[in-house]
């Protein structure tokens, strides 16, 4: 959830979070999202903002609502759930994966995304939402967990170096530096993991196929931006041909961007299968500067 944190929940959300601080080197502050909200005493009925105070095109939606499970449908416990966008709601959920946000706004829902954090063992993912949801919004996100790993980032601002794990390998240029997202700021070794995990297209998530991927990918730490492109290796498990033109794209975990690229997959590099058919390697000055989910298609698809 690149940006900021959600600190508190509230019921009827909290103020607009700014992006997070870059004044320590280009780590996070992690006391970005005021946390000072009360309940204000007397009782406001949802979605009662008067016409002028609410957002061109905005849609009361009541409450959000749904599961997050992994991809054997068992449910995920004590995870953060957010709903984003210029304003935050969130909670965790229940020990069946289950969670209910209470809204009561007029949002305009094409700018606002679910986020599912599954730090540290499970994936991170967005839903993106449409113009016009229902009031009541429901939402089944599954998560696929991501496989142990004892690969880390290498230190800000090392010599070049490739990392491998699973089916990916990172070229990282020298002098790379990482701007970790703030969940992962702070948390040692396990905050700079390199885990891949290959998600099967039936087991992926929507922008998958609504992108017509040919193979995909979660990887952590989610959000890891770098300094410089990495160069990426990939193991041809779509079998595509030999030599083919391929493109890599990279899911988007920006609410600040214009308009919001949240839960949305874009081409970040051009790539090629290689001659033995073996591999799909990044093209000469190509490369991916952000860590979430990266997705493979044959070009012109």
């Amino acid at each position: 959830m690149r940006g900021f944190a959600l600190v508190t929940f509230a019921l009827l959300g909290c103020s607009s979070p700014p992006p997070a601080s870059t004044d320590d080197g280009g780590k996070k502050d992690a006391s970005i999202v005021d946390s000072s909200y009360t309940a204000p005493d007397t009782y406001k009925a949802p979605c009662s903002q008067p016409p002028d105070q609410r957002p061109d095109g905005g849609t009361c939606i009541l409450q959000v609502s749904g599961s997050v499970n992994d991809l054997a449908d068992a449910g995920l416990s004590d995870l953060v759930v957010t709903v984003c966008g210029a304003i935050c709601y969130g909670t965790r959920t229940d020990n069946g994966g289950g969670f209910v946000i209470p809204i009561g706004q007029f949002l305009p829902t094409e700018n606002y995304a679910m986020h599912a954090d599954g730090r540290p063992d499970h994936a991170v993912d967005y839903f993106r939402f449409t113009h016009a949801e229902p009031e009541n919004v429901s939402i089944a996100m599954r998560l696929p967990a991501l496989p142990p790993s004892s690969v880390l980032l290498p230190p800000d601002g090392a010599s070049g170096s490739s990392i491998t794990q699973g089916d990916l390998t990172l070229v990282i240029p020298s002098g790379t530096t990482f701007n970790l997202d703030i969940e992962d700021f702070g948390t040692g070794d396990v905050g700079r993991t390199f885990r891949v995990a290959s998600v099967a297209l039936a087991d992926a998530p929507a922008y998958a196929t609504a992108a017509n991927v040919d193979a995909i990918y979660a990887i952590a730490p989610s959000s890891a931006k770098s300094s410089n492109k990495m160069g990426v290796t990939l193991v041809n498990s779509a079998s595509l041909a030999a030599n083919a033109a391929v493109e890599l794209l990279v899911l988007g975990d920006d609410y600040f961007s214009t308009p919001p690229n949240v839960g949305i997959l874009s081409v970040v590099a051009a790539a090629h299968v290689s001659a033995d058919g073996l591999t799909i390697q990044t093209d000469v000055g190509e490369g991916v500067s952000e860590l979430t989910w990266l997705a493979v298609r044959l070009k012109g698809k």
